[in-house]
């Protein structure tokens, strides 16, 4: 049985940090950069942050891509 995780998904983020790819319980991809198993906890950039809703844990096999970054706008 899995436990999903809530995640965010975060433009200002993914530039600084990268993102990952996590599956949904749906089995859809997303583009992840920060999961926490509360609802309400509030990320480094709320304003950029668009809410994902669950997906599948780590542990339970759900990342699809570990957290990578890709090269800026400008290259």
């Amino acid at each position: 049985m899995t436990t999903p995780i809530h995640a965010w998904f975060s433009f200002e983020t993914a530039l600084r940090k990268g993102s990952a790819l996590y599956r949904k319980p749906g089995g859809s991809t997303v583009n992840v950069t920060r999961m926490s198993a509360d609802k309400d906890a509030r990320g480094g950039f709320p304003a950029d942050e668009k809410y994902l809703g669950e997906v599948i844990r780590l542990e339970d096999g759900g990342c699809v891509r570990e957290n990578t970054r890709v090269a800026g706008i400008g290259g």
